[in-house]
């Protein structure tokens, strides 16, 4: 991806958290907890960028297939951070259960 708004760190950002989400535990709960705030996070950053890339093709050349990629970035971000907030929430329940 190459825009001078995305950043070396935010692509590093991004690939970090799915490569936590790929070897999380159902139950790791604090990893998952972890997990769930970072997606979050990374959410709010990535809406911002496709926002800026948006608001920066006003008048100018049209970049669909950067627009496409960071929806689809938007939506794993969101499925990792219900994913990882469900993990999470099941440690309530385990413990309401006696379960630890």
């Amino acid at each position: 991806m190459e825009n001078e708004l995305i950043t070396d760190e935010d692509i590093t950002n991004f690939t970090e958290i799915l490569n936590r989400f790929e070897i999380l535990q159902d139950n790791a709960y604090a990893e998952a907890y972890d997990l769930h705030k970072q997606a979050l996070a990374q959410y709010d950053r990535w809406s911002t960028i496709f926002f800026e890339v948006r608001k920066a093709e006003v008048g100018s050349k049209k970049n669909p297939a950067l627009k496409d990629r960071i929806e689809q970035m938007l939506r794993v971000l969101n499925n990792i951070y219900t994913s990882s907030r469900m993990v999470w929430n099941k440690a309530a329940d385990d413990l309401n259960q006696g379960k630890y």
